[in-house]
Protein backbone atom coordinates (compact mmCIF):
# COMPACT_ATOMS: atom_id res chain seq x y z
CA UNK A 1 0.00 0.00 0.00
CA UNK A 2 1.05 3.16 -0.87
CA UNK A 3 2.16 6.09 1.56
CA UNK A 4 0.73 9.68 0.47
CA UNK A 5 3.22 12.09 2.07
CA UNK A 6 2.83 15.82 2.36
CA UNK A 7 5.00 16.56 -0.57
CA UNK A 8 2.78 13.82 -2.52
CA UNK A 9 -0.90 14.84 -1.11
CA UNK A 10 0.71 18.48 -2.45
CA UNK A 11 1.67 17.49 -5.79
CA UNK A 12 -1.66 15.59 -6.45
CA UNK A 13 -3.53 18.37 -5.28
CA UNK A 14 -1.43 21.29 -7.09
CA UNK A 15 -1.81 19.62 -10.64
CA UNK A 16 -5.63 20.50 -11.20
CA UNK A 17 -4.98 24.00 -9.76
CA UNK A 18 -2.21 24.04 -12.71
CA UNK A 19 -4.20 22.89 -15.31
CA UNK A 20 -6.82 25.30 -13.93
CA UNK A 21 -4.33 28.56 -14.08
CA UNK A 22 -3.14 27.35 -17.09
CA UNK A 23 -6.90 27.24 -18.84
CA UNK A 24 -7.26 30.52 -17.29
CA UNK A 25 -4.33 32.27 -18.38
CA UNK A 26 -5.19 30.91 -22.24
CA UNK A 27 -8.34 31.59 -22.00
CA UNK A 28 -7.60 35.30 -20.69
CA UNK A 29 -4.94 35.33 -23.82
CA UNK A 30 -7.17 34.54 -26.70
CA UNK A 31 -10.32 36.36 -24.85
CA UNK A 32 -7.44 39.65 -24.85
CA UNK A 33 -5.81 39.12 -28.45
CA UNK A 34 -9.09 38.48 -30.09
CA UNK A 35 -10.65 41.73 -28.47
CA UNK A 36 -7.64 43.83 -29.78
CA UNK A 37 -8.22 42.14 -33.16
CA UNK A 38 -11.67 42.85 -33.96
CA UNK A 39 -10.89 46.50 -32.58
CA UNK A 40 -8.17 47.45 -34.67
CA UNK A 41 -10.50 47.81 -37.66
CA UNK A 42 -12.88 50.72 -36.12
CA UNK A 43 -12.92 53.93 -37.48
CA UNK A 44 -9.68 52.60 -39.54
CA UNK A 45 -10.00 54.70 -43.19
CA UNK A 46 -10.96 52.22 -46.10
CA UNK A 47 -7.68 52.21 -48.09
CA UNK A 48 -7.84 53.08 -52.20
CA UNK A 49 -7.62 50.79 -54.12
CA UNK A 50 -8.51 47.40 -52.77
CA UNK A 51 -10.72 47.78 -49.45
CA UNK A 52 -12.65 51.06 -51.08
CA UNK A 53 -13.36 48.41 -54.30
CA UNK A 54 -14.38 45.42 -51.89
CA UNK A 55 -16.45 47.67 -49.03
CA UNK A 56 -18.52 49.22 -52.01
CA UNK A 57 -19.17 46.78 -54.34
CA UNK A 58 -21.47 44.72 -51.86
CA UNK A 59 -22.70 48.65 -50.49
CA UNK A 60 -23.54 48.99 -54.12
CA UNK A 61 -25.47 45.19 -54.40
CA UNK A 62 -27.62 45.91 -50.62
CA UNK A 63 -28.90 49.51 -52.17
CA UNK A 64 -29.78 48.24 -55.54
CA UNK A 65 -30.84 44.84 -55.00
CA UNK A 66 -28.98 43.07 -57.54
CA UNK A 67 -27.41 39.93 -55.76
CA UNK A 68 -26.49 38.50 -59.20
CA UNK A 69 -24.07 40.61 -60.66
CA UNK A 70 -21.39 42.98 -58.54
CA UNK A 71 -21.59 46.15 -59.81
CA UNK A 72 -18.53 49.22 -58.69
CA UNK A 73 -19.34 53.00 -59.12
CA UNK A 74 -22.73 51.79 -60.66
CA UNK A 75 -21.01 49.69 -63.67
CA UNK A 76 -20.91 46.05 -63.75
CA UNK A 77 -17.72 44.13 -62.04
CA UNK A 78 -17.79 40.86 -62.92
CA UNK A 79 -13.91 40.21 -62.14
CA UNK A 80 -14.44 38.12 -58.99
CA UNK A 81 -17.46 35.73 -57.76
CA UNK A 82 -19.56 36.78 -55.23
CA UNK A 83 -19.28 35.08 -51.58
CA UNK A 84 -17.60 37.79 -49.95
CA UNK A 85 -19.84 40.78 -51.26
CA UNK A 86 -23.23 38.49 -50.42
CA UNK A 87 -21.44 37.95 -46.90
CA UNK A 88 -20.95 41.87 -46.59
CA UNK A 89 -23.88 42.76 -47.68
CA UNK A 90 -25.42 41.08 -45.36
CA UNK A 91 -23.19 42.33 -42.50
CA UNK A 92 -24.25 45.59 -43.80
CA UNK A 93 -28.05 44.69 -43.38
CA UNK A 94 -27.70 43.49 -39.89
CA UNK A 95 -25.26 46.17 -38.35
CA UNK A 96 -24.94 49.17 -40.84
CA UNK A 97 -22.84 50.63 -43.30
CA UNK A 98 -19.42 51.29 -41.70
CA UNK A 99 -15.66 50.93 -41.89
CA UNK A 100 -16.06 47.84 -39.59
CA UNK A 101 -18.41 45.74 -40.73
CA UNK A 102 -16.65 46.39 -44.68
CA UNK A 103 -13.80 44.44 -42.92
CA UNK A 104 -15.53 42.47 -40.64
CA UNK A 105 -15.51 39.39 -43.33
CA UNK A 106 -11.79 39.64 -43.67
CA UNK A 107 -11.71 39.99 -39.81
CA UNK A 108 -13.67 37.14 -39.00
CA UNK A 109 -11.64 35.04 -41.71
CA UNK A 110 -8.29 35.57 -40.35
CA UNK A 111 -9.56 35.06 -36.49
CA UNK A 112 -11.59 31.53 -37.52
CA UNK A 113 -8.09 30.69 -39.72
CA UNK A 114 -6.10 31.00 -36.54
CA UNK A 115 -8.88 28.66 -34.50
CA UNK A 116 -8.64 25.91 -38.18
CA UNK A 117 -5.38 25.73 -37.52
CA UNK A 118 -5.20 24.76 -33.96
CA UNK A 119 -8.09 22.75 -34.03
CA UNK A 120 -6.41 20.58 -36.76
CA UNK A 121 -3.23 20.72 -34.84
CA UNK A 122 -4.30 19.01 -31.80
CA UNK A 123 -6.68 16.38 -33.94
CA UNK A 124 -3.13 15.76 -35.17
CA UNK A 125 -0.84 16.01 -32.59
CA UNK A 126 -1.42 17.58 -29.25
CA UNK A 127 -2.95 20.98 -27.28
CA UNK A 128 0.37 21.97 -27.10
CA UNK A 129 1.65 21.97 -30.59
CA UNK A 130 -2.00 23.47 -31.18
CA UNK A 131 -1.22 26.64 -29.39
CA UNK A 132 2.13 26.82 -30.60
CA UNK A 133 1.02 27.03 -34.01
CA UNK A 134 -2.01 28.97 -33.76
CA UNK A 135 0.60 31.52 -32.05
CA UNK A 136 3.42 31.18 -35.15
CA UNK A 137 0.52 31.60 -37.47
CA UNK A 138 -1.55 35.02 -35.35
CA UNK A 139 1.85 36.70 -35.55
CA UNK A 140 3.35 36.37 -38.41
CA UNK A 141 3.15 39.42 -40.28
CA UNK A 142 2.00 38.64 -43.95
CA UNK A 143 -1.13 36.63 -42.09
CA UNK A 144 -1.63 39.56 -39.66
CA UNK A 145 -1.42 42.57 -41.86
CA UNK A 146 -3.79 40.66 -44.62
CA UNK A 147 -6.29 40.06 -41.85
CA UNK A 148 -6.69 43.61 -41.31
CA UNK A 149 -6.59 44.63 -44.76
CA UNK A 150 -9.76 44.74 -46.74
CA UNK A 151 -9.57 42.27 -49.68
CA UNK A 152 -10.81 38.58 -50.93
CA UNK A 153 -7.60 37.02 -50.28
CA UNK A 154 -8.19 36.37 -45.97
CA UNK A 155 -11.58 34.57 -46.79
CA UNK A 156 -9.95 32.82 -49.78
CA UNK A 157 -7.15 31.59 -47.81
CA UNK A 158 -9.35 30.42 -44.62
CA UNK A 159 -11.71 28.27 -47.40
CA UNK A 160 -8.27 26.56 -48.86
CA UNK A 161 -7.07 25.82 -45.65
CA UNK A 162 -10.03 24.48 -44.76
CA UNK A 163 -10.55 22.15 -47.81
CA UNK A 164 -6.77 21.21 -47.07
CA UNK A 165 -7.64 20.30 -43.49
CA UNK A 166 -10.86 18.43 -44.22
CA UNK A 167 -9.33 16.24 -47.04
CA UNK A 168 -6.42 15.10 -44.29
CA UNK A 169 -9.48 14.23 -41.93
CA UNK A 170 -10.33 12.41 -44.66
CA UNK A 171 -7.67 10.41 -45.25
CA UNK A 172 -6.43 9.94 -41.26
CA UNK A 173 -9.75 8.29 -41.00
CA UNK A 174 -10.33 6.36 -44.78
CA UNK A 175 -9.02 2.79 -42.60
CA UNK A 176 -10.46 2.92 -39.41
CA UNK A 177 -13.74 4.87 -39.94
CA UNK A 178 -15.10 4.82 -43.73
CA UNK A 179 -18.31 6.63 -43.08
CA UNK A 180 -16.36 9.37 -41.14
CA UNK A 181 -13.82 9.66 -44.18
CA UNK A 182 -16.39 9.81 -46.74
CA UNK A 183 -18.39 12.99 -44.81
CA UNK A 184 -14.81 14.68 -44.38
CA UNK A 185 -14.50 14.40 -48.39
CA UNK A 186 -17.83 15.38 -49.05
CA UNK A 187 -16.66 18.39 -46.45
CA UNK A 188 -14.23 18.98 -48.72
CA UNK A 189 -15.94 19.43 -52.11
CA UNK A 190 -18.50 21.99 -49.95
CA UNK A 191 -15.30 24.25 -49.05
CA UNK A 192 -13.99 24.07 -52.54
CA UNK A 193 -16.90 25.30 -54.03
CA UNK A 194 -17.41 27.77 -51.46
CA UNK A 195 -13.39 28.76 -52.44
CA UNK A 196 -14.15 28.68 -56.24
CA UNK A 197 -17.63 31.21 -55.50
CA UNK A 198 -14.48 33.25 -53.54
CA UNK A 199 -11.68 34.12 -55.81
CA UNK A 200 -12.52 31.64 -59.07
CA UNK A 201 -10.79 28.35 -60.51
CA UNK A 202 -7.74 29.09 -59.15
CA UNK A 203 -8.88 27.08 -56.28
CA UNK A 204 -9.42 23.83 -58.03
CA UNK A 205 -6.09 24.25 -60.22
CA UNK A 206 -4.21 24.53 -56.40
CA UNK A 207 -5.85 21.86 -54.91
CA UNK A 208 -6.20 19.22 -58.42
CA UNK A 209 -2.47 19.95 -58.93
CA UNK A 210 -1.19 19.34 -55.74
CA UNK A 211 -3.06 16.13 -55.04
CA UNK A 212 -2.11 15.20 -58.39
CA UNK A 213 1.61 15.45 -57.64
CA UNK A 214 1.19 13.99 -54.19
CA UNK A 215 -0.31 11.08 -55.76
CA UNK A 216 2.40 10.27 -58.19
CA UNK A 217 5.33 11.15 -55.53
CA UNK A 218 3.35 9.24 -52.27
CA UNK A 219 2.18 6.54 -54.61
CA UNK A 220 -0.78 6.85 -52.37
CA UNK A 221 -3.21 5.38 -54.48
CA UNK A 222 -5.38 4.87 -51.69
CA UNK A 223 -6.46 8.60 -51.47
CA UNK A 224 -8.58 8.40 -54.68
CA UNK A 225 -10.75 5.62 -53.69
CA UNK A 226 -11.67 8.13 -50.75
CA UNK A 227 -12.62 11.22 -53.35
CA UNK A 228 -16.18 10.14 -53.55
CA UNK A 229 -16.20 11.85 -57.01
CA UNK A 230 -19.67 11.67 -58.12
CA UNK A 231 -21.58 12.94 -54.69
CA UNK A 232 -18.57 15.21 -54.42
CA UNK A 233 -18.76 16.93 -58.18
CA UNK A 234 -22.49 16.90 -57.39
CA UNK A 235 -22.24 19.14 -54.10
CA UNK A 236 -19.39 21.15 -56.19
CA UNK A 237 -21.83 21.57 -58.48
CA UNK A 238 -24.62 22.60 -56.21
CA UNK A 239 -22.92 25.81 -54.47
CA UNK A 240 -21.01 27.11 -57.69
CA UNK A 241 -22.67 26.90 -60.73
CA UNK A 242 -26.42 28.70 -59.84
CA UNK A 243 -24.29 31.41 -59.87
CA UNK A 244 -22.34 31.22 -62.53
CA UNK A 245 -25.34 29.97 -64.89
CA UNK A 246 -27.41 33.46 -63.26
CA UNK A 247 -24.80 35.84 -63.77
CA UNK A 248 -23.85 34.47 -67.51
CA UNK A 249 -27.45 34.90 -68.44
CA UNK A 250 -28.04 38.35 -67.22
CA UNK A 251 -24.22 39.17 -68.82
CA UNK A 252 -23.85 37.35 -72.13
CA UNK A 253 -20.09 37.55 -72.50
CA UNK A 254 -19.38 37.18 -68.67
CA UNK A 255 -17.97 33.20 -69.48
CA UNK A 256 -15.06 35.01 -72.16
CA UNK A 257 -14.07 38.03 -69.80
CA UNK A 258 -14.65 36.01 -66.39
CA UNK A 259 -12.29 32.55 -67.62
CA UNK A 260 -10.40 33.63 -70.34
CA UNK A 261 -9.41 37.06 -69.22
CA UNK A 262 -9.60 37.00 -65.37
CA UNK A 263 -7.71 33.84 -65.62
CA UNK A 264 -5.88 33.13 -68.31
CA UNK A 265 -4.60 36.27 -69.82
CA UNK A 266 -4.19 37.86 -66.16
CA UNK A 267 -1.79 34.78 -65.33
CA UNK A 268 -0.37 34.40 -69.02
CA UNK A 269 0.38 38.31 -70.12
CA UNK A 270 0.96 41.39 -68.21
CA UNK A 271 -2.53 42.75 -68.93
CA UNK A 272 -2.54 43.88 -65.39
CA UNK A 273 0.50 45.74 -65.29
CA UNK A 274 1.61 43.98 -62.23
CA UNK A 275 4.86 42.27 -63.48
CA UNK A 276 7.88 41.61 -60.71
CA UNK A 277 10.63 40.15 -61.15
CA UNK A 278 10.79 36.16 -60.68
CA UNK A 279 11.97 36.38 -56.91
CA UNK A 280 9.21 38.57 -55.80
CA UNK A 281 7.25 36.15 -53.91
CA UNK A 282 10.21 34.93 -52.31
CA UNK A 283 11.18 38.51 -51.05
CA UNK A 284 7.46 38.56 -49.90
CA UNK A 285 7.78 35.42 -48.12
CA UNK A 286 10.90 36.41 -46.28
CA UNK A 287 9.42 39.59 -44.96
CA UNK A 288 5.71 38.11 -44.29
CA UNK A 289 7.49 35.07 -42.53
CA UNK A 290 8.61 37.37 -39.42
CA UNK A 291 9.78 36.80 -36.77
CA UNK A 292 9.36 32.90 -37.50
CA UNK A 293 11.66 32.99 -40.92
CA UNK A 294 13.99 30.71 -39.60
CA UNK A 295 11.12 28.18 -38.53
CA UNK A 296 9.32 28.73 -41.65
CA UNK A 297 11.95 28.29 -44.26
CA UNK A 298 13.60 25.58 -42.22
CA UNK A 299 10.22 23.71 -42.80
CA UNK A 300 9.91 24.53 -46.12
CA UNK A 301 13.83 23.51 -47.09
CA UNK A 302 13.68 20.41 -45.25
CA UNK A 303 9.62 19.31 -45.41
CA UNK A 304 10.03 16.97 -48.86
CA UNK A 305 11.28 13.85 -46.79
CA UNK A 306 8.98 11.08 -46.11
CA UNK A 307 7.74 10.85 -42.65
CA UNK A 308 5.35 7.80 -43.71
CA UNK A 309 6.01 4.50 -45.44
CA UNK A 310 5.08 4.68 -49.72
CA UNK A 311 1.53 3.71 -50.26
CA UNK A 312 0.48 5.40 -46.88
CA UNK A 313 -0.90 8.92 -45.82
CA UNK A 314 2.09 11.37 -45.12
CA UNK A 315 0.65 14.04 -44.16
CA UNK A 316 3.76 16.49 -43.65
CA UNK A 317 4.56 15.69 -47.32
CA UNK A 318 1.19 16.57 -49.47
CA UNK A 319 1.76 20.48 -46.60
CA UNK A 320 4.86 20.14 -48.41
CA UNK A 321 3.90 19.97 -51.47
CA UNK A 322 0.80 22.37 -51.37
CA UNK A 323 3.74 25.43 -50.08
CA UNK A 324 5.93 24.97 -52.65
CA UNK A 325 3.13 24.55 -55.39
CA UNK A 326 1.58 27.92 -54.48
CA UNK A 327 5.17 29.53 -54.19
CA UNK A 328 6.20 28.53 -57.38
CA UNK A 329 2.72 28.55 -59.21
CA UNK A 330 2.35 32.39 -58.68
CA UNK A 331 6.14 33.28 -58.98
CA UNK A 332 5.64 32.08 -62.83
CA UNK A 333 2.81 34.42 -63.01
CA UNK A 334 3.14 37.16 -65.18
CA UNK A 335 0.51 39.39 -62.70
CA UNK A 336 1.82 39.44 -59.02
CA UNK A 337 0.72 41.13 -55.66
CA UNK A 338 2.14 40.16 -52.19
CA UNK A 339 -1.13 38.36 -50.94
CA UNK A 340 -1.68 36.09 -53.43
CA UNK A 341 1.11 33.10 -51.22
CA UNK A 342 -0.89 34.48 -48.51
CA UNK A 343 -2.83 30.48 -48.61
CA UNK A 344 0.56 28.69 -48.02
CA UNK A 345 1.35 30.06 -44.54
CA UNK A 346 -1.33 28.14 -42.58
CA UNK A 347 -0.31 24.65 -44.02
CA UNK A 348 3.78 26.01 -43.82
CA UNK A 349 2.37 26.58 -40.11
CA UNK A 350 1.53 23.55 -39.69
CA UNK A 351 4.31 21.72 -41.44
CA UNK A 352 6.87 23.86 -39.11
CA UNK A 353 4.97 22.44 -36.12
CA UNK A 354 5.12 19.19 -37.14
CA UNK A 355 8.55 18.56 -37.17
CA UNK A 356 11.65 19.84 -34.87
CA UNK A 357 11.98 23.27 -36.10
CA UNK A 358 10.83 24.80 -33.06
CA UNK A 359 13.29 22.99 -30.93
CA UNK A 360 16.14 24.11 -32.05
CA UNK A 361 17.78 27.06 -30.16
CA UNK A 362 19.70 28.81 -32.87
CA UNK A 363 16.43 29.21 -34.26
CA UNK A 364 14.62 30.55 -31.72
CA UNK A 365 17.54 33.22 -31.18
CA UNK A 366 17.35 33.97 -34.80
CA UNK A 367 13.47 35.16 -34.78
CA UNK A 368 14.57 36.69 -31.18
CA UNK A 369 16.87 38.95 -32.90
CA UNK A 370 14.20 39.79 -35.92
CA UNK A 371 11.91 41.03 -33.16
CA UNK A 372 14.59 43.31 -31.84
CA UNK A 373 16.13 44.33 -35.16
CA UNK A 374 12.54 45.23 -36.37
CA UNK A 375 12.02 47.35 -32.73
CA UNK A 376 15.64 49.45 -33.76
CA UNK A 377 14.25 50.27 -37.24
CA UNK A 378 11.28 51.44 -35.84
CA UNK A 379 13.19 53.59 -33.31
CA UNK A 380 15.50 54.72 -35.75
CA UNK A 381 12.68 55.60 -38.19
CA UNK A 382 11.10 57.65 -35.23
CA UNK A 383 14.25 59.21 -34.61
CA UNK A 384 14.83 60.09 -37.87
CA UNK A 385 11.77 60.49 -40.18
CA UNK A 386 13.64 61.95 -43.53
CA UNK A 387 14.99 57.78 -43.70
CA UNK A 388 11.48 56.27 -43.83
CA UNK A 389 9.95 59.06 -46.52
CA UNK A 390 10.43 62.55 -47.55
CA UNK A 391 6.76 62.88 -47.51
CA UNK A 392 5.51 65.74 -45.01
CA UNK A 393 2.42 64.07 -44.14
CA UNK A 394 4.26 60.70 -43.83
CA UNK A 395 7.11 62.36 -41.75
CA UNK A 396 4.96 64.48 -39.55
CA UNK A 397 3.00 60.98 -38.58
CA UNK A 398 6.25 59.10 -37.68
CA UNK A 399 7.19 62.00 -35.68
CA UNK A 400 4.10 61.73 -33.73
CA UNK A 401 4.21 58.22 -33.11
CA UNK A 402 7.45 58.55 -30.90
CA UNK A 403 6.17 57.94 -27.69
CA UNK A 404 4.38 54.79 -29.10
CA UNK A 405 7.03 53.74 -30.90
CA UNK A 406 9.78 53.91 -27.73
CA UNK A 407 7.37 52.54 -25.15
CA UNK A 408 7.07 48.99 -27.95
CA UNK A 409 10.92 49.41 -28.06
CA UNK A 410 11.05 49.06 -24.18
CA UNK A 411 8.40 45.99 -24.41
CA UNK A 412 10.19 44.50 -27.19
CA UNK A 413 13.38 44.55 -25.43
CA UNK A 414 12.33 43.01 -21.86
CA UNK A 415 10.44 40.39 -24.12
CA UNK A 416 13.57 39.39 -25.77
CA UNK A 417 15.29 39.52 -22.67
CA UNK A 418 12.78 36.72 -20.90
CA UNK A 419 12.58 34.79 -24.54
CA UNK A 420 16.43 34.73 -24.43
CA UNK A 421 16.40 33.07 -20.99
CA UNK A 422 13.60 30.65 -21.47
CA UNK A 423 15.91 29.47 -24.74
CA UNK A 424 18.89 28.98 -22.65
CA UNK A 425 16.95 27.33 -20.42
CA UNK A 426 15.19 24.70 -23.60
CA UNK A 427 12.03 26.05 -22.31
CA UNK A 428 11.42 26.64 -26.08
CA UNK A 429 7.54 26.91 -25.94
CA UNK A 430 7.57 29.78 -23.30
CA UNK A 431 10.23 31.59 -25.62
CA UNK A 432 7.32 31.07 -29.10
CA UNK A 433 4.94 32.25 -26.85
CA UNK A 434 6.50 35.10 -25.26
CA UNK A 435 7.66 36.27 -29.24
CA UNK A 436 4.30 35.78 -30.95
CA UNK A 437 3.16 37.80 -28.10
CA UNK A 438 5.87 40.64 -28.47
CA UNK A 439 5.19 39.88 -32.50
CA UNK A 440 1.36 40.27 -32.18
CA UNK A 441 1.06 43.37 -30.09
CA UNK A 442 3.39 45.45 -32.32
CA UNK A 443 1.58 44.96 -35.30
CA UNK A 444 -1.39 45.69 -33.60
CA UNK A 445 0.39 48.53 -32.53
CA UNK A 446 1.16 49.74 -35.90
CA UNK A 447 -2.21 48.76 -37.51
CA UNK A 448 -3.66 50.89 -34.36
CA UNK A 449 -2.08 54.18 -35.12
CA UNK A 450 -0.27 54.37 -38.62
CA UNK A 451 -3.34 53.22 -39.54
CA UNK A 452 -5.35 55.70 -38.78
CA UNK A 453 -4.08 58.31 -40.82
CA UNK A 454 -6.14 58.57 -43.91
CA UNK A 455 -3.13 58.92 -46.28
CA UNK A 456 -4.40 56.49 -49.18
CA UNK A 457 -8.28 56.87 -48.21
CA UNK A 458 -10.89 59.68 -49.91
CA UNK A 459 -12.45 59.76 -46.43
CA UNK A 460 -11.11 63.37 -45.56
CA UNK A 461 -11.77 64.52 -49.05
CA UNK A 462 -15.36 63.37 -49.01
CA UNK A 463 -16.00 64.73 -45.23
CA UNK A 464 -15.14 68.28 -47.11
CA UNK A 465 -17.76 68.31 -49.70
CA UNK A 466 -21.28 69.58 -47.68
CA UNK A 467 -24.09 67.30 -47.49
CA UNK A 468 -26.25 68.90 -49.56
CA UNK A 469 -24.00 68.98 -52.77
CA UNK A 470 -22.93 65.08 -51.76
CA UNK A 471 -26.33 63.77 -51.70
CA UNK A 472 -28.03 65.61 -54.97
CA UNK A 473 -25.35 67.48 -56.78
CA UNK A 474 -24.19 65.59 -60.06
CA UNK A 475 -20.15 64.39 -58.97
CA UNK A 476 -17.12 64.16 -61.46
CA UNK A 477 -14.46 61.67 -61.30
CA UNK A 478 -12.38 63.40 -63.62
CA UNK A 479 -8.68 61.59 -64.60
CA UNK A 480 -8.70 60.02 -61.73
CA UNK A 481 -10.67 57.46 -59.50
CA UNK A 482 -10.13 56.55 -56.08
CA UNK A 483 -11.73 53.45 -55.33
CA UNK A 484 -13.10 54.49 -51.41
CA UNK A 485 -15.07 57.69 -52.34
CA UNK A 486 -18.10 56.08 -53.45
CA UNK A 487 -18.34 54.27 -50.17
CA UNK A 488 -18.05 57.56 -48.81
CA UNK A 489 -20.37 59.43 -50.74
CA UNK A 490 -22.89 56.65 -51.19
CA UNK A 491 -23.31 57.12 -54.18
CA UNK A 492 -21.46 56.55 -58.37
CA UNK A 493 -19.49 59.07 -59.53
CA UNK A 494 -19.50 60.25 -63.02
CA UNK A 495 -16.54 59.03 -64.55
CA UNK A 496 -14.42 61.39 -67.07
CA UNK A 497 -11.51 60.92 -68.54
CA UNK A 498 -10.45 58.19 -66.81
CA UNK A 499 -11.28 53.86 -67.00
CA UNK A 500 -8.90 51.64 -65.65
CA UNK A 501 -10.62 48.30 -63.89
CA UNK A 502 -14.21 49.81 -64.77
CA UNK A 503 -13.51 49.93 -68.52
CA UNK A 504 -15.69 46.16 -69.10
CA UNK A 505 -18.99 48.05 -67.08
CA UNK A 506 -18.02 51.10 -69.12
CA UNK A 507 -18.35 49.35 -72.31
CA UNK A 508 -21.47 47.90 -71.49
CA UNK A 509 -22.38 51.09 -70.23
CA UNK A 510 -20.73 53.59 -72.00
CA UNK A 511 -22.96 56.40 -71.38
CA UNK A 512 -21.69 56.23 -67.33
CA UNK A 513 -18.40 57.76 -68.87
CA UNK A 514 -17.68 61.08 -70.03
CA UNK A 515 -14.46 62.73 -72.69
CA UNK A 516 -12.68 65.70 -71.23
CA UNK A 517 -14.86 67.87 -73.96
CA UNK A 518 -17.88 65.93 -72.31
CA UNK A 519 -17.24 66.88 -69.52
CA UNK A 520 -16.25 70.27 -69.50
CA UNK A 521 -19.77 70.86 -71.66
CA UNK A 522 -21.75 69.05 -68.60
CA UNK A 523 -19.83 71.13 -66.12
CA UNK A 524 -20.94 74.26 -68.04
CA UNK A 525 -24.54 73.03 -68.51
CA UNK A 526 -24.96 72.27 -64.95
CA UNK A 527 -26.29 74.74 -62.15
CA UNK A 528 -24.54 72.42 -59.26
CA UNK A 529 -21.70 69.93 -59.70
CA UNK A 530 -18.88 68.60 -57.74
CA UNK A 531 -15.29 67.64 -59.55
CA UNK A 532 -12.77 65.47 -57.36
CA UNK A 533 -9.84 65.61 -59.47
CA UNK A 534 -5.97 65.34 -59.55
CA UNK A 535 -4.07 68.73 -58.22
CA UNK A 536 -2.60 69.16 -62.05
CA UNK A 537 -6.09 68.92 -63.71
CA UNK A 538 -7.40 71.28 -61.92
CA UNK A 539 -4.70 73.87 -62.49
CA UNK A 540 -5.17 73.37 -66.37
CA UNK A 541 -9.36 73.08 -66.39
CA UNK A 542 -8.73 76.56 -63.86
CA UNK A 543 -6.24 78.12 -67.01
CA UNK A 544 -8.91 77.11 -69.38
CA UNK A 545 -11.49 79.34 -67.60
CA UNK A 546 -13.72 76.52 -65.91
CA UNK A 547 -15.44 78.03 -63.28
CA UNK A 548 -14.60 76.19 -60.09
CA UNK A 549 -14.57 76.79 -56.22
CA UNK A 550 -12.54 74.68 -53.90
CA UNK A 551 -14.68 72.95 -51.88
CA UNK A 552 -11.32 70.87 -49.87
CA UNK A 553 -8.44 68.75 -50.88
CA UNK A 554 -6.03 66.36 -49.88
CA UNK A 555 -2.52 65.49 -50.40
CA UNK A 556 -3.35 63.95 -54.25
CA UNK A 557 -6.58 65.50 -55.50
CA UNK A 558 -9.30 68.52 -54.76
CA UNK A 559 -13.01 69.19 -54.73
CA UNK A 560 -14.63 71.67 -56.71
CA UNK A 561 -18.32 72.98 -57.06
CA UNK A 562 -19.46 74.61 -60.21
CA UNK A 563 -20.12 77.72 -58.03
Amino acid sequence: MQTITPSTQSRVLSAPSVRMRTLLVATTALIGCSLIWFALAVQRPLANPDEGRYAEIPREMLASGDWITPHLNGLAYVEKPPLQYWATALTYQLFGVNEWTARLWTLLAAWLDVMLVYSFARRMWSPRVATIAAALLASSVLHFAMGQILTLDMAFTLLLTATLCSFCMAQVARESAPVTSGRWMLATWLLLGCAVLTKGIAAVLITGVVLSIYVILQRDRAVLRTLRPIAGVTLFLIVTAPWFIQVSRANPDFLQFFFVREHFERYLTDVENRVEPWWYFVAVFIAGALPWLPQMATALLRGWRASAPRGQFDLQRLLWIWCVFVLVFFSLSSSKLAPYILPMFPPLVLLAVSGQSLRSARGMQLSVATLVLFALVLLAASLAPTLASKDPAVMQIIHDLRPVVSLYVVATLATAGLAWRAIARQRFDHAVLGIAAASFLGLALLFGTVGHEPLRSGRTLAEQIPAELAAHAPIFSVQTYDQTLPFYLRRAMILADTRGELDYGLRHAPQAGLDMPGFEKRWLESPQAVAIMPLRSCSELSARGLPMRVLGQDKRRIAVSRR
